[in-house]
């Protein structure tokens, strides 16, 4: 009997040993704990955590029994097959999908290769010694396991390059390079100010292509209104931010990435090296390598180890990686990353060449319900791609990507209002704009005959007026009405003069300066209007053209009337020692009218705002033109004629006036920073007198 319990207690031992390997094997690579974390964007390009996208699953040290000496660069082409390309060994390795060793390449001549490219019959590798690109056959290789050297392509021998006549010749320092389906080369060279050196399939020079425009500081730019022509020529030389990488993807689009650039550091080049990436692409100071993945989207790595994901259009899907560590053990941080590349498993794989390995990633259910979403979106279908979509959002409710994906798929089956709905929750205000044109597009076409009802009966009730207003003479009444309340209410009277001053600015400010037109009063009114316009104007004008963000508004509104009351002291102080003949009184008043245009034209423009969407925004744009153009106008010749000056001494008079308001705020900046320090001693020493 004791026997057979303890048979028993070994048999169970055995299936609680097998169950917890099955557990450990199977388990999803999602349980594992990252060493970072994964972000993405939302409307206004903040970065935001989201669920995990890609989890670091291997660390390749060796192959084949060899340890790596030094990796420079990985590649993965069509067939899936990984290629390593090891400095220190002198050896390019072929690894299968599953990482398994294939074969490896070494020849004589090649002592230091950096890079490589991988086409269906072709191995191009790179070699940093004699900077020479060398062309193997890629089928003998992989089948025979026997290396055969078809080209060499050294430096172009165009006269560019050349320096034999005397002349300083253009740097030709090859470090990375891709090749396009035509056979010819784009090499991204150190120190190449023009961009990328292309050469066609022989090696001889084309062109310069997808070089990066000069970014002169602003200081630099002001400076050289005041330089002789030497010292603009010295300017001139600046160099441009040179490309540090580059990638091609199947339809012939050339990937670039700079280091050196805090925005747009990523394009994306047609042949005629046109950009197709928006302008204010989310990305970071010191990319070091880009690779293109199977759904057209996009891989950068940055030298602190952060990886990018952008898709087709440059917009980020995620960010994750951990910073940069000399000697880290951990897998998914890097010491040196320096190349990354994906395969068609949505693998991403990261060289570091610090630490001499290969680090492997593998995308997790969440990213890969967004890859698919994506394809079925690139591929047409539409309905199928948001059913994918909503299931990205049951992993991340708040992944606006998602959102966003849903709005697109509902605008191709033309369900306008819930595309809307999608695009305000994720913010996107140009899909916002697409999805409202067609709500109103609906509109139109569903309430047409009421329209032109309305319209009709508003002209038959002009003509009745118009008919009418002869026999009994309406308009005479209305005058008298309109006459006898401005003559009862001088606020009232006061008001209305706007209109008056707006249109003759000139006898308008002559009745202010000579006349006593209006009170301080009056005047105090219109600031509070204004006041009112600008908080109607936040939260009445659509949103496409204001954002419903968390703007404090009555700090916005407590800044701006402290500009106003820091230009009325100002201009006065400058005026009064400076032969003005205006009054304190006059310029408050005549400061006032002087920004009604906005008081006028911005209840229009607000009303406007709901009706019309990007696609008409000129008139939106227009309106706020007019009442910049106008007012400036307005405050100009307020200047001028308040104080009877002559054009170039208002010029003057205004340049001064907004010194002196700079000094005032420096002074009261001052004031309040002392104040506040006086306020904590004279409170530490009153509660230190307490406690004793």
């Amino acid at each position: 009997m004791k026997k057979i319990k303890f048979l028993l207690l070994i048999f169970i031992f055995i299936i609680f040993v097998t169950l917890k390997i099955n557990l450990v094997v199977n388990a999803d690579v999602q349980n594992i704990q990252t060493p970072y974390y994964t972000y993405t964007t939302n409307s206004r390009n903040r970065f935001i955590r989201t669920s995990e996208a890609y989890i670091p699953t291997k660390r390749i040290t060796e192959t084949n029994g060899e340890t790596f000496g030094r990796v420079k660069h990985v590649f993965v082409d069509k067939a899936n097959y990984l290629y390593i390309t090891d400095i220190g060994n002198k050896t390019v390795y072929v690894l299968d999908s599953n990482y398994n060793y294939v074969t490896k390449l070494s020849d004589s001549e090649l002592v230091s290769p950096i890079s490589t490219y991988v086409t269906e019959t072709t191995i191009y590798v790179l070699n940093r010694k004699d900077k020479t690109i060398y062309e193997y056959d890629k089928e003998a290789l992989l089948e025979s396991n026997t290396v055969v050297r078809v080209k060499e392509i050294g430096k172009p021998t165009s006269p560019i390059f050349d320096n034999s006549d005397g002349k300083k010749a253009y740097k030709y320092d090859p470090n990375n390079f891709v090749v396009d389906t035509r056979g010819n080369i784009y090499i991204q060279s150190i120190a190449s100010e023009n961009g990328l050196i292309m050469l066609d399939p022989d090696g001889r020079f084309l062109t310069f292509f997808g070089g990066n425009p000069y970014r002169i500081p602003v200081v630099d730019q002001i400076r050289s209104l005041f330089l002789t022509e030497k010292q603009e020529e010295k300017l001139e030389q600046i160099l441009p931010d040179n490309v540090t990488n580059l990638a091609i993807d199947s339809k012939g689009f050339v990937f670039t990435v700079t280091s050196t650039l805090p925005n747009n550091p990523v394009k994306k080049l047609n042949v005629k090296g046109t950009n197709f990436f928006k302008q204010d692409i989310v990305g970071n100071v010191g990319m070091q390598s880009i690779a293109i993945g199977q759904y057209d989207n996009v891989f950068t790595l940055t030298d602190k180890g952060h990886i990018f994901e952008y898709d087709t259009n440059g917009n980020l899907l995620f960010m994750f990686g951990g910073g940069a560590q000399e000697n880290s053990n951990r897998v998914g941080i890097f010491s040196v990353p320096v190349s990354i590349t994906t395969n068609n498993n949505d693998e991403i794989i990261v060289a570091d060449d610090y630490d001499n390995i290969v680090q492997v990633f593998e995308p997790t259910k969440f990213v890969n319900s967004v890859h698919d979403a994506i394809q079925s979106y690139q591929d047409g279908h539409y309905e199928e791609s948001l059913d994918k979509w909503n299931y990205v959002i049951q992993y991340n409710s708040l992944f606006d990507y998602a959102h966003i994906g849903i709005g697109d798929a509902y605008m191709r089956e033309y369900k306008y209002h819930e595309a809307f709905n999608e695009y305000e929750f994720a913010k996107d205000y140009q899909g916002l704009s697409d999805a409202k044109w067609g709500i109103r597009q609906e509109w139109l076409l569903d309430n047409l005959t009421i329209l032109l009802t309305i319209f009709l009966v508003i002209i038959l009730l002009r003509i009745n007026y118009f008919i009418l207003n002869k026999k009994y003479d309406y308009s005479s009444k209305l005058r008298t009405l309109y006459k006898t309340i401005r003559s009862k209410s001088q606020v009232f009277d006061e008001l209305m003069f706007i209109f008056e001053f707006l249109k003759h600015p000139f006898n308008g400010l002559y009745a202010i300066k000579r006349q006593n037109r209006v009170s301080i009063k009056t005047s105090t009114i219109i600031f509070f209007l204004l006041g009112l316009v600008y908080v109607l104007n936040f939260v009445y004008t659509d949103e496409l053209f204001v954002p419903k963000d968390n703007l404090n508004v009555a700090y916005e509104l407590f800044i701006i009337a402290s500009v106003l009351v820091l230009w009325v002291v100002s201009n006065y102080l400058v005026c009064s020692v400076s032969n003005g003949e205006g009054s304190i009184k006059n310029v408050y008043n005549a400061t006032a009218f002087a920004l009604t245009p906005y008081l006028v034209i911005m209840p229009i423009i607000i009303m406007i705002s709901n009706f019309i969407t990007y696609q008409e925004r000129i008139f939106y744009d227009l309106g706020y033109t007019i009442i910049l153009a106008w007012t400036i106008f307005l405050i100009f010749f307020t200047i001028k004629d308040i104080h009877n000056y002559e054009v170039k001494e208002t010029i003057i008079i205004i340049v001064k006036s907004l010194f002196t308001m700079l000094i005032i705020a420096l002074c009261l900046f001052i004031i309040n920073l002392l104040g506040t320090q006086l306020f904590t001693i004279v409170k530490e020493i009153i509660t230190e007198v307490v406690r004793r």
